[in-house]
């Protein structure tokens, strides 16, 4: 029988088990109260111990088999306590022996070949069975000793055929329900995989989706074997590549061109494997490779940049030069876990050697291994999440440098999670926009801003970040007009902010929706300006009516470059006929840089944190006054005068 069957065999007999353990606690329970009751001396110390014993252990046995457990852990316990059953008969005939009460060795003959799930614990207890049987029949006469050597002889047959046989019909249940259960698994897997014509990608000739799949089980369950053996164990090492820059050469030079690309990296691919990895196209521009292997992480990580330098190569494709980089997650297999984890963890390297800057291969580390738990803890509470309950916002004033007033506010988004607790801000956004969840986010806050907007009085323009996601998206654009219109909101009085990297994703798309939000009445702003392109193109490209300019400008304020960077920015804005404002001022030396540099507005700690609507409002009213009363003092000054 195998170590599966066997597993599943004792699985099987787990309840019955079980339900043997508590039969019993209760059965001795009760005779430990009647021992009590009806004994006295040695022989009421002797039965209630004994009785107590087996009740104890008995529901040991209902306790430990809640779940499942060890086979071997519970052939032993279920021995003890059958054991136990045989020393209590054999102690309750040793001091009122009586020859019908032969019989209980009969009766627990039969229990024991009925109530474990193997057969060498069941032959033994029986085989202790009928020898304390055996050792009571000098005591019978020559009629009783007939009768009950009869018995004996026939219960311990019985007892055997039945254990023998029931097991063995037990066993073929269990080998067929593992079939069964591994063929429904195939099943499954072939049915999801019926799209693939077969196991090899139409356009490259390398093994599909499919194949990397049934490459990698195999592959695992190899390693597994090499475990065993005497021979040094292999590992498997899982490694995921993505193409850096595909999208671009499909844009710009065609998807015939790309084709070929592709052909040109799987011939790449398939020659620095030879015949040691195994190598796979999943779709697009994303290769795995499976390398199977005894060497160190620092061997294969030297390997994997072997890799990234080679597809880095320039590529001749129809007579010109194409050129692209590539990025790797890699990830030694732990033949302990899922599959399915274990890809998860490449995935997540892979993602950090993008978030690096790309062209580079990242090996999964345990540190990796807590930042991905964590991520993963986050995406999981973000998709299950009531986000109109859960989130909430603050508002971050914007003040104008003229006239000292609260010239906008910044909607801000705070999530508290009932399962995480609260998470930083720019922490879940970044897990949202990864994940393809940052849209429902993006309708509740503007939702939110929307309807406490609608209830103020005094309304104080607002502005609302939009990821890439909901800016090639029509139908998020379409939802966050509709409602507009529902909170019957004047478009002017909400600007946009968007980033150029979010921009990257659909240059084009991107572009058309800005002008169509610009048509309709809403400002745009290009925000965190110096930490991503910085391409003035787009001041000029796009309908940007305000450049907001990265704190990072102002972190070093001692460096004389700062304030000539912050005054060509501010200058390029002024050309272009665009509002210039600095983010991140915090302190005096901040704002006096700002207004050297000729920014027209500022936002940041100086005038104050992101705060609620309530607060907000009274921020702006004292600003007014303030406001007012030194526009008064001014003209008083100037009448006097």
């Amino acid at each position: 029988m195998s170590a599966e069957t066997a597993s599943a065999v004792s699985e099987i007999y787990r309840p019955i088990t079980r339900g043997y353990f508590a039969v019993l606690a209760a059965y001795y329970f009760l005779m430990l109260q009647a021992n009590y009751a009806t004994m006295s001396g040695w022989g009421m110390i002797a039965l209630t111990g004994l009785a107590a014993l087996a009740s104890g252990m008995s529901a040991f046995g209902v306790w430990y088999m809640r779940g499942p457990a060890s086979a071997l852990r519970v052939e032993l316990l279920l021995l003890t306590v059958n054991l136990l059953v045989v020393a209590n008969i054999c102690a309750t005939l040793a001091l009122l022996f009586s020859p019908s009460k032969l019989i209980y060795f009969i009766i627990v003959i039969m229990l024991f070949a009925l109530s474990s799930a193997s057969f060498r614990q069941s032959v033994v207890a029986i085989a202790v069975a009928a020898i304390a049987l055996l050792s009571f029949f000098p005591r019978l006469d020559g009629a009783a000793l007939s009768v009950f050597g009869f018995i004996a002889f026939g219960a311990t047959m019985a007892a055997l055929s039945i254990s023998f046989y029931l097991r063995k019909a037990i066993s073929n249940i269990a080998e067929a329900k593992i079939e069964t259960e591994e063929k429904l698994a195939d099943a499954r897997v072939v049915a999801e995989d019926m799209r693939a014509k077969s196991l090899s990608d139409s356009l490259t000739s390398l093994p599909n989706r499919r194949g990397f799949f049934q490459a990698l089980r195999g592959a695992v369950r190899r390693a597994a074997h090499s475990q065993d053996a005497d021979a040094p164990p292999e590992n498997v090492w899982l490694i995921l590549l993505d193409l850096d820059g595909f999208k671009a050469v499909n844009d710009v030079h065609g998807h015939l061109t790309g084709d070929h690309l592709l052909k040109e990296v799987a011939g790449r691919l398939e020659l620095f494997a030879a015949n040691e990895m195994h190598v796979s196209r999943m779709g697009g521009d994303e290769f795995n490779l499976i390398l199977t292997s005894a060497e160190s992480e620092q061997e294969v990580s030297a390997r994997c940049n072997q890799l990234v330098a080679q597809l880095a190569e320039p590529y001749e494709i129809e007579g010109r030069f194409v050129k692209i980089s590539c990025s790797i997650g890699c990830k030694m297999m732990d033949l302990s876990k899922s599959t399915r984890s274990q890809i998860s963890h490449a995935d997540y390297a892979l993602m950090v050697a993008k978030r690096k800057g790309k062209n580079q291969a990242v090996l999964f580390t345990d540190v990796h291994a807590q930042q991905a738990g964590a991520r993963y803890e986050i995406e999981e509470a973000l998709r299950i999440a009531d986000l109109s309950r859960e989130i909430t916002l603050v508002f971050q004033p914007q003040f104008d440098l003229e006239t000292n007033m609260v010239q906008r506010a910044e909607v801000l988004a705070r999530w508290t999670s009932p399962s995480v607790g609260a998470i930083e801000p720019h922490r879940f956004i970044k897990i949202a926009e990864e994940s393809g969840l940052i849209t429902g986010i993006t309708l509740v806050v503007v939702e939110k801003a929307l309807r406490e907007l609608s209830s103020w009085s005094e309304p104080i323009p607002l502005s609302i970040n939009l990821s890439s996601y909901d800016l090639i998206s029509d139908p998020t654009l379409e939802e966050i007009l509709a409602l507009f219109k529902t909170f019957k909101v004047d478009p002017a009085l909400v600007e946009f902010e968007v980033t150029e990297t979010a921009m990257m994703a659909d240059f084009e798309k991107a572009t058309k929706n800005l002008e169509w939000l610009a048509e309709l009445g809403f400002s745009v702003a290009l925000d965190d300006f110096g930490t991503g392109y910085s391409n003035f193109s787009y001041l000029r490209a796009l309908p940007i009516k305000k450049l907001k300019v990265d704190k990072s400008f102002i972190e070093n304020p001692s460096d004389p470059m700062t304030e000539k960077v912050l005054s060509s920015l501010s200058g390029m804005a002024r050309v272009l006929g665009v509002h210039c404002l600095l983010e991140g001022v915090e302190s005096e030396v901040d704002l006096l840089m700002a207004k050297r540099a000729g920014a027209e507005s500022v936002q940041g700690y100086l005038f104050g944190k992101p705060m609620s609507g309530k607060a907000l409002l009274k921020v702006t009213a004292e600003a007014a006054d303030q406001a007012k009363q030194s526009k008064s003092g001014a003209q008083t000054q100037k009448s006097a005068a």
